[in-house]
């Protein structure tokens, strides 16, 4: 664990990751810089809190004076500040490393699973601050409830992270308690296709010691074949389907077939009672009162980009969601369908990378089916190739979601994007800003142009 001598530097600082990271190491003393490519209210924020920040990647933002330096998983080999860090003989890590060597030192709870673990850490932190377990997070969302903040430094001995499976990062971790939302594939520019992307849940998985615990959404089929091997200590959680330890009914929580609360949460979607349901497991294994977990999840308001809701645009109600996987869309559109029942819905959509936009292409051609209207500007490119980004278009998506009988268009601009909902020749009363990459600008721009 790093300490309060050492002075690390953090290239890629502006990314909700490693800005999280190097605010629990600010906050326990060590000097921290960083440096990113642009400005942004991320680096604007660790400015204000004295973090020494270089926009711009350069050999001359590392001091010779710096222990250590950790990098994000964005941060190419060609990077000249990593180059120069080698040069000198400077550790370098990159960001799955680092929180790998703090996760050591404390009792580790990760959150993992293609979809939902932003909302299960959030709802989880929550839960383990009314308990009274004071602990140390890192969420990859900012959330109200830690004044707008993506971390918590804590007192206590927890960990709370949110485990992310790209490049099997999170296999640098050592959790006590690990929670399985759901598994589906995902990130096949890495991995080579399902089974593989299993696999590197399997391995985490089998990570655990003898005395942690697993917590698994048994509705899911993909996390069964997880359980297939797994012989330590497992609490289960689901609709109801099959035998698990704790299940939802309604908004009813049922454990062991005993009705023990009832979940009235402020954020839609079933999706997210299952979400609170896995909180609410882990609350069992640290001795959480039940009474404080249910209170806790039920003010929960909700991360930023998830299902917020941030203004409103010519008197049409404007939602951001970080959405990027088709079954995240199709959940996430649902919600709104359930809450904005007979309004007319439109999502902005901006794909996040080529390549995952076309190895789902069906799946996100279809997910779209509970609204009335679908914009795609364009498609966010990171990690791709020149091959991907000649293989799809966002025009290619707009096509085929029509064939499932929505309305799309592709809207390339702000401003076009504007003047189509200024004028609202589809009367449409909600719209929802979809995407992970830099769409929630729009939300920014609706309101304040």
């Amino acid at each position: 664990m790093m300490n309060k001598n050492e002075k690390i530097h953090c290239i890629g600082i502006g990314g909700i990751g490693l800005s999280g990271f190097a605010q629990i190491l600010h906050e326990k003393g060590t000097v921290v810089s960083g440096s990113d490519m642009h400005e942004s209210q991320i680096t604007d924020s660790l400015k204000k809190k004295g973090i020494k920040i270089y926009i711009g990647h350069d050999e001359s933002n590392l001091k010779r004076t710096v222990n250590k330096v950790i990098y994000s998983s964005a941060i190419p080999e060609s990077n000249p500040e990593l180059i120069k860090a080698r040069r000198l003989n400077i550790p370098t890590v990159n960001l799955s490393e680092a929180i790998g060597e703090f996760t050591k030192k404390m009792f580790t709870i990760a959150i993992c699973g293609t979809h939902g673990k932003t909302t299960v850490t959030s709802m989880s932190t929550l839960a383990m601050i009314a308990g009274d377990k004071d602990p140390t997070v890192m969420v990859g969302s900012n959330l109200k409830e830690l004044g707008n903040s993506n971390h918590r430094l804590g007192k206590g001995d927890y960990f709370v992270v949110e485990a992310c499976e790209y490049k099997r990062n999170f296999l640098n971790y050592s959790p006590k308690i690990i929670v399985i939302t759901n598994i589906e594939a995902d990130h096949l520019d890495y991995y080579k296709d399902l089974e593989d992307y299993k696999n590197a849940f399997k391995e985490f998985v089998g990570k655990l010691p003898e005395d942690g615990y697993l917590i698994a959404n048994i509705d899911d089929e993909n996390v069964g074949d997880i359980l297939k091997g797994y012989s330590g200590n497992l609490i289960t959680f689901g609709s109801g389907k099959g035998n698990a330890d704790w299940v939802l009914r309604g908004n009813k929580i049922e454990k062991a077939g005993e009705f023990v609360g009832e979940l009235n949460l402020s954020i839609p979607g079933t999706f997210n009672m299952m979400n609170a349901l896995a909180a609410m497991a882990l609350g069992q294994i640290l001795h959480i009162e039940r009474e404080k977990t249910i209170e806790a999840l039920n003010n929960f308001k909700g991360a930023w980009r998830r299902f917020e809701l941030i203004g409103k645009f010519n008197n049409i109600t404007l939602i951001s969601d970080y959405a990027h996987h088709p079954t995240e869309i199709k959940s996430t559109v649902g919600a709104a369908r359930e809450r904005y029942k007979g309004e007319k819905i439109c999502c902005v959509f901006q794909p996040h990378q080529y390549n995952r936009t076309k190895n789902l292409l069906s799946g996100f051609s279809a997910a779209f089916k509970d609204a009335d209207i679908v914009i795609i500007p364009n498609i966010y490119k990171v990690r791709d190739t020149q091959k991907d980004t000649r293989s799809i278009s966002a025009n290619d998506l707009v096509e085929l979601i029509k064939e499932h009988g929505v309305k799309a268009y592709n809207l390339k601009t702000y401003k076009q994007i504007k003047d189509y909902l200024s004028k609202n020749p589809d009367n449409i009363e909600v719209v929802i800003i979809m995407g992970a990459g830099d769409i929630w600008e729009l939300g920014d721009y609706l309101l304040n142009s």
